[in-house]
């Protein structure tokens, strides 16, 4: 449990004052440390995160598989605590443009900088369906820029962006809940249900692919309905067709809020939706407002610029 080491926790036993412990002691003990500071700040009571029905998920890399299975169980075993991990979640490896990540290299995309370059909601999506969940995965300016112009931008941000602009439109446009086709409420519960599932089981990826699934079926229904047709000749019709879309919508912000926090927000005031939870939302309570696009498309030419300041930094 000690280290030979000038840096450290010094060790508050006699005889070993010269003594570090273990980083891999001390970084697991402070899961419980941050509850019992979080109980000293706030009064709060985290007895339920340590007793023995407690469910707990630990996220990692695979190179930490061991302080978490080993380490940290026997930490909690020496002081009688019966709170043993009970999901741990444990990713491969991400590699950047196919060669491995290097700090010392300078082979990295440096999260300040990216963050400062792209929306967090493409940065959070693309990290999370290209997760190393089984297998090592690749982080690639193209894929991501790709990405994000075909599926947060093409797919999602479509889909909302002409159906409350389309909205927006019909001055005496009714949200009424007598539209809504059971059909769609029925698979809009089954996103939930299967979404939750996958979650809950630790493969957040699939998650991601069961709710943009849904997402493309609500773009196929927008063409098939042809709501700017039905406009001029079934004004009932072209009413029920984007109510279905608004309720669609409406859930696919709860139900992406998890991924993509930011551009669910947006929806959620657009649409002034009550705080998200994970069951199906009935339907928006009033005409959208203040619409304004999700996303931005990226230009292509970002991505050879990128990959040139990768290698630029590297050599620096």
């Amino acid at each position: 449990m000690t280290r030979d080491l000038p840096v450290g926790v010094s060790v508050p036993v006699k005889g070993f004052e010269n003594k570090k412990i273990y980083v891999w002691i001390e970084a697991v003990s402070g899961y419980y440390s941050a509850s019992k500071q979080w109980e000293k700040e706030t009064g709060g009571d985290a007895s339920a995160c340590w007793n023995e029905d407690a469910v707990s998920y630990y996220v990692q890399g695979k190179d930490n598989i061991p302080f978490h299975t080993i380490v940290w169980p026997a930490v909690l075993l020496g002081i009688d605590i019966p709170a043993l991990p009970t999901h741990v979640l444990s990713n491969e490896y991400l590699t950047l443009e196919k060669k491995k990540l290097s700090t010392s290299r300078n082979w990295a995309v440096w999260a300040p900088e990216i963050i400062e370059r792209y929306d967090p909601d493409s940065i959070r999506y693309f990290l999370t369906v290209n997760a190393p969940e089984n297998h090592d995965s690749d982080f690639s300016w193209r894929e991501f820029i790709y990405s994000h112009n075909s599926e947060l931008l093409g797919a999602y941000g479509n889909f909302v962006n002409r159906t409350l602009k389309f909205i927006n439109k019909i001055e005496d446009f009714e949200v009424r809940q007598d539209d809504l086709d059971q059909k769609i409420l029925n698979e809009i519960g089954t996103v939930y249900k299967v979404a939750g599932r996958q979650i809950k089981a630790l493969s957040t990826r699939s998650a991601l692919v069961t709710i943009f699934s849904f997402i493309r079926h609500g773009n196929k229904y927008f063409d098939e309905q042809q709501p700017w047709q039905l406009y001029n000749h079934d004004r009932n019709a072209c009413r029920k067709t984007l109510n279905n879309c608004l309720n669609m919508i409406a859930n696919l912000a709860q139900l992406l809020s998890p991924f993509v926090p930011f551009s669910s927000q947006k929806i959620r005031t657009m649409l002034q939706l009550r705080p998200f939870t994970w069951k199906p939302i009935d339907y928006a309570l009033a005409k959208p407002q203040n619409i304004q696009p999700l996303f931005a498309r990226i230009d292509l030419s970002r991505i050879d610029e990128e990959v040139q300041k990768l290698h630029d930094q590297e050599k620096a």
